[in-house]
């Protein structure tokens, strides 16, 4: 018999469909009679015949005809919101789907596998797993290590020895002895306890991460958790079932005790948990969907799954892998402003560079000659102003291998921290099978990826520093010896002027997101944890600072692809001009469709044009932006 879980007004209920010839909008009258009959005042409806509404599926949120068969429209255990007409959405409503769903209705599941060993995983890895490219194993040396390590835990357990968080309270009640029959109710406890986060959830990326990372320290072998229970939650995340994690409310030690506690509570069945196939929805009806079933709870489970610096640690793996491809791309950007302000490439002659040999500032003065003008790659641009009188440029242009340059020895230095904590046991206490025992310590103390992340958003954001004073002498005429603005006709256009305006904002924000979190700690639980690291602050700040300095090099690329059109028909080198045709190539493409329609529409027997069948020049002349050829 087919079932359906069907989301009313908040509330998640399960229909049952004996025949699959019913139709969409019975079910959705089923719905609303099983949610009217839960509720004292009939939920205010006289009746369910006086109830309008469209019911429209949780993946996707694609709307479907009430006249449309089950059979036909929905699969077994599909998950379905019905939308009662006229309702108000609450602000505190959970959206069945997280923000872009349109690209998570694309999601396929992966058939590779990243084999986890819990001492190899690369920030890479980590991202790729968050973007659901690979489904999770173990090593068959890791599943060695993780049965080890519990037999050291039912060995206490039988010995009813005191050891804290396995026999004991947490925090400030280490020193209370738990009964033996109530050692599963006390993780169970913890969890939900512990469950304590706000904010907006991780998107499923985000989660995604979270959890893999927790797999790869628990493959390890030191938490002492059993395999079953470990691959109970490996097949959790294959199925790509993610737990209602907030992005607020850890301190960074005890670990990230409130998002880890909301991660393993998805896992015990309860909470909110999403998946693509049921977005939303309550966790155990979710995991039932992909035939699963809640992790059940042995002694020191619950802390094993909630002790770490898992949050902090995926999050600024998110952050340099992010800041890694943006400090590339700042150099090819940069390269682009400086041939459209004529600068010159003698700043950056090997022998320069070689006097004072910081690895990034060589590397980013090898990227600036590999990309200006050289016997490689001619430019007319630089060969047009080869003899005039200037001897240097600003420092914005002259000075990027020493500017960019440390940006991309800070990225280094912070990879190689969250590297080594990718692959680090950051349990309390730890269980160490080779000696038979289990030991407290300190190594869920986040401090390490705190002060990482706080230097990373530090070195990223003069990547945007810099940029915005490049686009500055983009749009100022008297530094730039083009039009005001970058733009023809100035008043009755007013060009790049208040996209300069965005990015002096971002850069702004950025000096304040800049300020270390890892310098503040508030003593909790007590006094027991009377140091805190503050990481999780330091990851989310960081990734805010590197986002904003996406978007400011997004300005400057935008500024000096435009700035090119103003030095034609002359010609930067071939690398530089393959960046300009590569912006206008996707402009052109997002606006091709639309424009092609209108065509359409307005001159009915017309036919699609080629991008070239416009004149090129005039369309420069008014700021338009193609293509150079058809070749899309």
């Amino acid at each position: 018999m087919p079932r359906y879980t069907v989301h009313v007004r908040g509330e998640w209920l399960a229909v049952p469909c004996k025949d699959g010839k019913l139709s969409v909008g019975w079910l959705g009258r089923e719905a609303v009679r099983r949610y009217m009959k839960n509720k004292p005042d009939n939920g205010g409806f006289a009746s369910v015949d006086e109830v309008r509404f469209l019911v429209r599926r949780c993946k996707g949120l694609g709307l479907l005809d009430n006249e449309d068969l089950l059979e036909v429209a929905l699969e077994d255990n599909e998950f379905v919101e019905v939308v009662i007409e006229g309702d108000v959405m609450s602000p505190d409503f959970i959206p069945s789907q997280p923000e872009g769903v349109f690209l998570y209705s694309k999601y396929r599941e992966p058939e590779r596998y990243i084999a986890l060993d819990g001492d190899s995983l690369s920030t890479e890895d980590l991202v790729n797993l968050g973007k659901g490219r690979y489904k999770i194993k173990l090593t068959s040396t890791a599943e060695k290590k993780v049965q080890k390590s519990r037999e050291v835990i039912d060995s206490i357990i039988k010995e009813k020895t005191v050891v804290y968080g396995i026999t004991t309270g947490f925090g400030k009640f280490a020193r209370t002895v738990i009964p033996v029959h109530k050692l599963q109710e006390l993780q169970v406890n913890l969890v939900r306890s512990h469950s304590s986060g706000v904010g907006k959830p991780l998107s499923p990326e985000r989660c995604r991460m979270l959890l893999a990372l927790r797999i790869n320290v628990l493959a390890k072998g030191y938490s002492g958790i059993s395999l079953e229970t470990l691959q109970q939650v490996i097949e959790v995340f294959n199925a790509s079932c993610l737990s209602y994690v907030p992005e607020k409310g850890t301190v960074g030690a005890s670990g990230d005790l409130a998002p880890l506690s909301h991660l393993a509570l998805g896992l015990i069945g309860e909470g909110k948990m999403w998946s693509p196939k049921s977005g939303w929805a309550d966790a155990k009806y979710v995991l039932e969907a992909h035939g699963l079933k809640p992790v059940v709870l042995k002694p020191k489970e619950g802390l094993a799954l909630i002790n770490g610096t898992q949050m902090i640690t995926s999050l600024g793996c998110e952050a340099v892998e992010r800041a890694s491809a943006i400090a590339r791309q700042a150099d090819i950007v940069a390269a682009l402003t400086l041939e459209v302000l004529k600068g010159t490439t003698k700043a950056f002659d090997t022998d320069i560079h070689a006097v004072r040999p910081h690895r990034g500032q060589i590397e980013v003065a090898f990227r600036f000659r590999s990309l200006l003008d050289s016997d490689h790659h001619p430019s007319e641009i630089a060969e047009s102003h080869r003899f005039c009188d200037r001897v240097q440029d600003a420092y914005t242009l002259r000075c990027c291998p020493q500017v960019h340059g440390v940006v991309n020895d800070t990225i280094a230095f912070v990879k190689d921290i969250i590297t080594t904590e990718l692959n680090s046991a950051t349990d309390n206490p730890m269980v160490f099978a080779s000696r038979g025992e289990t030991i407290s310590g300190g190594n869920f103390h986040g401090e390490y990826p705190a002060k990482a992340l706080d230097y990373l958003a530090i070195g990223v954001h003069e990547l945007a520093a810099i940029s915005e004073r490049r686009i500055e002498r983009l749009c100022n005429p008297s530094l730039s010896e083009l039009p005001a603005f970058l733009v023809a006709e100035g008043g009755l256009n007013s060009g790049f002027m208040i996209a300069h305006c965005t990015a002096a904002a971002l850069v702004s924000e950025n000096k304040a997101l800049c300020h270390p979190s890892s310098v503040d700690s508030l003593s909790t639980s007590a006094a027991t944890e009377d140091h805190v690291s503050m990481g999780g602050w330091a990851a989310r700040k960081a990734l805010r600072v590197i986002e904003h300095v996406e978007q400011v090099l997004a300005i400057e690329l935008l500024a000096a692809c435009q700035g090119i059109e103003f030095l034609r028909p002359l010609k930067t080198t071939t690398p530089l001009e393959k960046v300009y045709d590569l912006v206008r190539s996707v402009v052109w493409e997002v606006a091709a469709p639309y424009i092609e329609k209108y065509r359409m529409e307005h001159i009915p027997e017309s036919r699609p044009l080629s991008p070239t069948a416009f004149s090129l020049e005039s369309l420069r002349k008014n700021s338009v932006t193609i293509p150079e050829s058809d070749d899309l």
